[in-house]
């Protein structure tokens, strides 16, 4: 027992700390059934074959594929042969060393020929359910890795030498993390420059003050607020136009909307940003003047029902426009949208958290106690979710979280609700998460479904009226047409919209003063590879930037291509934001292609881009000439509910390893609380949590 514990342990460590290459284990026990473990797809490889002690329950193969020699191993095992030169004398010869222990003889080892060989070994690499190891924690937690077992499966084995089909470290962006390590120190030198300021310095002398250029960043999502922390405010007027005033760490707003995490722990003040910026004015953008570079807002009226008069409009004159604006839940056409929630700001989480809280007690109320009206009682508490995301995915889970939380016997506030809350998720789609790969993509169907969240898929709502919504499901063959069609009702007591965005109004009022077809096809502005959209004059190239949900970008290093986009997530804004302040801030010539640093002889001493020492800090890194944006991929987080989420973890095309079940949940804990923009938000967020798990979540109203 202590050698298999002692063996499970190495197993786990091998899993997570490997970095070269793959290992697939083929775990058995005496009734003949296996399970698959895997390890990072990028991990090291040792020995071709490790036997397990046959006295004990389990025994362990590890099958290899390496571009060297197999090197002289324990017992039986020799070197290849140096004649054995071709594909499938090696592949031969290599079957003939693996000799497998007798307790796996039963195990199906396929045909002899090559390609059943290899059917077999991509068959092997399939996790499958083992009695023996449903209670096993720690066999729970190896096999919920499946970085590799996605990787093999989708990949063809083209030939034992090189094995092609494993990730390369050569794939491995490497140039791209040491620019951003750089960028790093850099933003760190940044920084230090503001504390003689925070503690009452002063920024600039008047001569330096008027050669800074003024910078208008509409919007406070996640690529303004990169920006606004990254950004130099020593070469930069910084100023901020958003009709709120804070940043919000949009991926928990599902927690927020249940009372898992409290709204103010994951915000953050604009003027709390960065002190050194110029202005803020709460308040949204209406309208622009590219020709004379002034931007129109009207603020926000304050102190309503206090002061009378409409709220004052104001013009910004700018160097630069940085449009933020971000984007909104599209409805797609569907009657009675309107009559749905939303979660994508703040606001909407306030609105959804109340929205629950009044459905669960219209569910309690007199008229439909007792066992006689469950029917009615189960309508009334039925919340369906129209989208299957990772907004719609977390979402659900979620609120089966808080159904099961307040529906606890004796100590719930809706015990009497135990068994008639419904939550059901409609998806349009065939599969849900789609941005995952394929088998976490089943395996976040397969955890909804335990929580109890009732999926429909390949469904989409055609209507919402008061008290239900109405569907239409179809079956889709593999052409891809639609065999067969059938409409339905669902009776809901709430329903929240998580399907699709579509541009603001200011994006479009852009758009419409911007040259023919420099809009995509989803309604987003196009920008080349230094975020600059099309201008009408080619002396305002390089006055306006757009970002985030707003731009259409092309991803990596390809040609631009106007109809490939980029997702509409906060890992590529908050990229983006922090790419174009450095941009800014070293004081590039925006309107040449590519931006370029001007000559020194043609900067004045007296102004603030007056930097030597940046200056060669640029031109020993090849700077001279700004590098293109690069969107580096580091991968993507969903939770499902029960203590189980999603965690899939790669560097730009790479994967690295990809987890469901209760270690991906601690993954994606660790990974928001180290996201969290400031130390007290951490803090907040980490006290929230323990509160959540302590007690009941507030169902209070106000």
């Amino acid at each position: 027992m202590m050698k298999s514990t002692f063996l499970y342990v190495f197993l786990l460590i091998r899993t997570l700390t490997t970095i070269r290459s793959v290992d697939a284990f083929v775990i058995t026990t005496n009734n003949k059934k296996a399970i698959g473990i895997y390890s990072s797809p990028v991990c090291s490889m040792s020995r071709r074959i490790q036997k397990g002690n046959r006295n004990n329950r389990h025994s362990v193969i590890s099958l290899r594929s390496t571009e060297k020699e197999m090197s002289q191993d324990t017992e039986s095992e020799q070197p290849i042969p140096e004649e054995c030169t071709s594909h499938t004398q090696k592949h031969q010869t290599r079957k003939n060393f693996f000799e497998i222990p007798t307790e796996m003889e039963t195990h199906e080892l396929g045909e002899e020929e090559e390609e059943s060989n290899v059917k077999r070994m991509k068959e092997d690499l399939v996790i499958t359910n083992d009695e023996d190891f449903k209670n096993d924690k720690i066999m729970k937690l190896m096999r919920s890795e499946v970085g590799v077992k996605e990787v093999l499966q989708r990949s063809e084995f083209e030939t034992w030498k090189g094995a092609s089909f494993l990730p390369d470290s050569s794939n491995l962006p490497l140039d791209v993390l040491m620019e951003r390590t750089l960028d790093t120190f850099e933003d760190v030198a940044v920084h230090l420059r503001r504390i003689p300021y925070e503690n009452g310095g002063q920024l600039l002398t008047k001569e330096e003050d008027a050669t800074r250029k003024t910078v208008v960043v509409l919007g406070s999502g996640w690529a303004a607020h990169a920006l606004m922390k990254v950004v130099d405010c020593r070469k930069i007027r910084l100023v901020i136009v958003s009709p709120v005033n804070h940043f919000v760490f949009t991926p928990m707003l599902a927690s927020a909307s249940v009372g898992t995490v409290e709204y103010r722990s994951m915000t953050e003040a604009v003027r709390s940003t960065n002190p050194c910026m110029e202005a803020y004015f709460e308040g949204k953008a209406i309208d622009l003047d590219l020709e004379n570079k002034t931007v129109t807002v009207k603020l926000n009226k304050l102190l309503d029902g206090v002061r009378e008069g409409e709220s004052p409009q104001l013009e910004l004159s700018y160097d630069h426009l940085v449009v933020s604006v971000g984007c909104k839940v599209d409805g797609r056409g569907v009657p009675g949208v309107e009559k749905c929630l939303r979660l994508k700001t703040l606001d909407d989480a306030r609105k959804l958290r109340q929205s629950l809280c009044e459905t669960f007690e219209y569910a309690s109320r007199p008229e439909v106690a007792g066992p006689d009206a469950s029917n009615e009682r189960t309508k009334r508490a039925t919340i369906a979710i129209c989208g299957g995301g990772p907004t719609g995915v977390e979402l659900a889970g979620e609120v089966m979280d808080l159904a099961r939380d307040i529906t606890r016997k004796h100590k719930g506030s809706y015990a009497n609700l135990a068994g008639d809350i419904r939550v059901v998720l409609v998806h349009g789609g065939s599969e849900l998460v789609p941005q995952f790969n394929k088998s976490l993509r089943a395996e976040a169907l397969r955890t909804l479904k335990k929580q109890g969240v009732e999926v429909i898929l390949n469904t989409r709502v055609t209507e919402v009226t008061d008290g239900k919504i109405k569907l239409s499901q179809r079956t889709v063959d593999d052409d891809g047409n639609v065999s067969w069609r059938e409409e339905s009702e669902l009776p809901v007591g709430l329903t929240v919209w998580a399907a699709g965005t579509k541009p603001v109004e200011f994006t479009e009022k852009l758009l419409s003063q911007l040259p023919e077809g420099a809009g995509n096809s989803d309604g987003r502005i196009k920008v080349d590879k230094w975020m600059r959209p099309h201008m009408p004059k080619e002396e305002l190239l390089g006055t306006v930037f757009v970002l985030g949900d707003a731009a259409a970008f092309p991803e990596g290093n390809v040609e631009i291509a106007y109809d490939q986009a980029l997702p509409q997530t906060a890992q590529v804004a908050g990229q983006q934001g922090a790419y174009l302040a450095r941009l800014l801030s070293r004081g590039y010539n925006l309107n040449v292609t590519p931006p370029s640093l001007p000559r020194e002889s043609e900067i004045d001493s007296q102004s603030v881009f007056y930097d030597p020492l940046t200056r060669k800090w640029l031109e020993v890194r090849g700077l001279t000439d700004a590098d293109k944006f690069v969107f580096l991929n580091l991968g993507l987080l969903a939770y499902l509910g029960g203590g189980e989420a999603l965690t899939q973890v790669q560097l730009g095309d790479v994967p690295i390893f990809s987890y469901f079940g209760s270690i991906a949940f601690v993954l994606w804990r660790s990974v928001y609380l180290v996201k969290q923009v400031a130390t007290r938000n951490r803090i907040l967020v980490t006290f929230d949590w323990l509160k959540s798990a302590l007690f009941e979540r507030d169902l209070t109203r106000f």
